[in-house]
């Protein structure tokens, strides 16, 4: 096929067994999605170009839809119907039709003959490096089940963990959202009338009282600045993150030695470094392939570099395990445990074990951080709302002086 921008085109016509079909497909123009459906012995009646706006679930592959692609193929392939047939299953079995149309291009590349690797790296978006060469590893050692079987424990470890996480921020975050709009409703729209009523007054009020009234003012008068430099100064933060190598070092780092985040982030990272390596020698990876696609899954950059660093070493002679103990960032228990799998010989088997341990410890901490966020954050909150009510209903109490 050439390699130009693919369009979606949606058709109508009849089948082999002149039935009436109907679909959509990809391909670079109008005459190429044509002659696809010629060489499925589809009679056409119509084919336009199918407009679509994907920021809907609906128009999106996301990971879950891979995840689960990857699961049913495993459990069809696994009772023995060949991967042909197993595409055409899937393809018929998914509802969503961005899924259908990616299924039938790398059903159509197997029928012409490519390896199933070959025609899942022409989906970069879905199918990144680890996925392929694992794919490839299997397909050439004769192991391609278990290789997916690898793949979809894989994926739904990650699954599990980022569902964990995302649960974890999303309360929080929705909270502190909530206690800037009351705040800022407060400051802008409740204080300014307490503060008109007691000038009508005149009299002295309390320094609290007052100290509040002089932020809502501070606040009417500078919104759109503090706005417009709040999102400047994140802005040139972001910026800066990336051009100079040195401040994003020492950010990466400092994410790192956070209380309580950091060790969660650490052990996170720690977890994915063990599972993915883990996943790619267990199915037929050469250690510095393996250590190049695990690499590629690092979030942290730190980590990026120090396994690219272990990769050179090992690639000079050196095992695992030294070049482990070269890199400060990398603890002593799993720096053993690397050491006693390369002497045993079950290297995959131990990273296997020191995955687990890292996701419960992964577990432990969410589990004991969660239920203390809502009593924490409720109490920060009630403390701010609180004190703006104070400061506004402090002069009431001291009416008598006031009047």
């Amino acid at each position: 096929m050439p390699t130009q921008n693919m369009y979606l085109f949606s058709y109508r016509g009849r089948g082999v067994v002149n039935q009436p079909v109907e679909g959509l497909l990809r391909a670079p123009n109008i005459e190429w999605a044509k002659h696809k459906l010629r060489k499925k012995g589809i009679r056409i009646y119509s084919v336009k170009r199918y407009w679509h706006i994907p920021l809907t679930k609906k128009h999106k592959i996301l990971n879950a839809d891979i995840s689960l692609f990857t699961r049913q193929l495993t459990t069809l392939l696994r009772v023995g119907i060949p991967i042909r047939k197993s595409f055409y299953i899937l393809e018929g079995s998914h509802k969503k039709n961005i899924m259908k149309i990616m299924i039938a291009e790398i059903s159509d590349d197997i029928l012409i003959g490519n390896s199933l690797a070959k025609s899942l790296r022409k989906h970069p978006q879905q199918f990144d490096d680890i996925f392929c060469n694992m794919i490839e590893a299997g397909e050439s050692s004769g192991n391609l089940t278990t290789v997916l079987e690898r793949l979809a424990s894989y994926q739904e470890q990650k699954k599990k963990t980022a569902q964990q996480l995302k649960k974890a921020i999303t309360y929080p975050c929705i909270i502190l959202v909530t206690a800037i709009l009351v705040m800022a409703i407060m400051l802008t729209q409740v204080i300014p009338k307490f503060a008109k009523t007691y000038a009508e007054f005149d009299a002295s009020l309390p320094l609290f009282t007052l100290s509040v009234i002089e932020l809502s003012q501070f606040l009417q008068q500078f919104w759109i600045h503090i706005l417009a430099g709040c999102c400047l100064g994140t802005a040139s933060l972001v910026a800066v993150k990336k051009k100079s190598a040195i401040f994003s070092n020492f950010v990466d780092r400092l994410k790192l030695k956070l209380p309580i985040v950091g060790k969660l982030t650490v052990n996170i990272i720690l977890a994915r470094f063990t599972q993915t390596l883990a996943t790619t020698l267990s199915s037929g990876l050469p250690i510095l392939d393996a250590l190049k696609c695990t690499a590629s899954t690092m979030d942290n950059p730190l980590y990026a570099r120090a396994i690219y660093s272990i990769r050179q070493d090992i690639a000079h002679g050196i095992s695992l395990y030294r070049a482990m103990g070269n890199q400060s960032l990398f603890p002593t228990p799993l720096q053993q445990m690397v050491n006693l799998g390369e002497e045993s010989g079950s290297l995959s088997q131990i990273l296997h074990k020191a995955a687990d341990m890292y996701d419960e410890d992964v577990n432990a901490t969410l589990s004991t951080i969660i239920p203390l966020i809502e009593p924490i954050l409720i109490m920060v909150i009630g403390l701010l709302v609180g004190g703006l009510l104070i400061a506004m209903y402090l002069p009431i109490f001291q009416l008598g002086h006031i009047i």
